[in-house]
């Protein structure tokens, strides 16, 4: 057997116990998520119904070390209110749900710092791109599984949109939402080792 092939049996086996730091394909497992305000009349929350999220994260010894990628997507036309159609059509206008069906937020970075993470991306709603910094908790359960929560406040006006009114102007709603969130992720079963 000549050196060459040595050299590739020997840099194989080194590759076969790489993944001890194993990054991992994630998806949806489950997901609350909240979109709240105010008004003159009265305080209001809508509900977020439908989301798509993917990403790739970083483990070492089945800690959160690093966020490759991730996405998230909801449909604008997902997002419900308790008080009815109305409410529901007004959200819809405000964030022009017909020519921009989608909002979505693309990870650029992460900090992980035990459970705390701080992640930058861009957030796109109502056709409009802005970075944001979200600051975030993580857990992980003894199935793989990780859990995100926090929130997140925002101003309609930076993403080009008015905030809604009713009654011929006479209600208005204030121009800053709160968007609260729980999003579960389980690994899909697709890894590969660390780049």
């Amino acid at each position: 057997m000549n050196t060459k092939n040595l050299f590739l049996i020997a840099l194989c086996t080194m590759l076969a116990y790489l993944p001890a730091n194993a990054q991992e394909a994630f998806q949806v497992k489950s997901f609350k998520m909240t979109v709240s305000g105010t008004s003159t009349l009265h305080d209001w929350e809508s509900d977020v119904t439908k989301l798509e999220a993917s990403g790739n994260l970083d483990f070492s010894n089945a800690q959160l070390t690093d966020i490759q990628s991730l996405k998230v997507t909801i449909p604008a036309k997902g997002i419900v209110s308790p008080k009815g159609r109305i409410m529901d059509n007004k959200t819809y206008d405000a964030l022009k749900a017909d020519k921009y069906p989608d909002i979505t937020f693309r990870l650029d970075r992460a900090t992980v710092n035990g459970q705390k993470i701080q992640a930058y991306g861009k957030l796109c709603i109502a056709g409009k791109y802005q970075t944001v910094s979200l600051d975030a908790t993580s857990k992980t359960d003894k199935a793989g599984n990780i859990t995100f929560s926090g929130s997140k406040t925002i101003k309609m006006t930076d993403f080009g949109m008015e905030p809604p009114t009713a009654l011929m102007g006479t209600i208005k709603t204030g121009d800053e939402v709160t968007i609260q969130y729980e999003l579960a992720l389980s690994p899909t079963g697709e890894a590969s080792g660390t780049h």
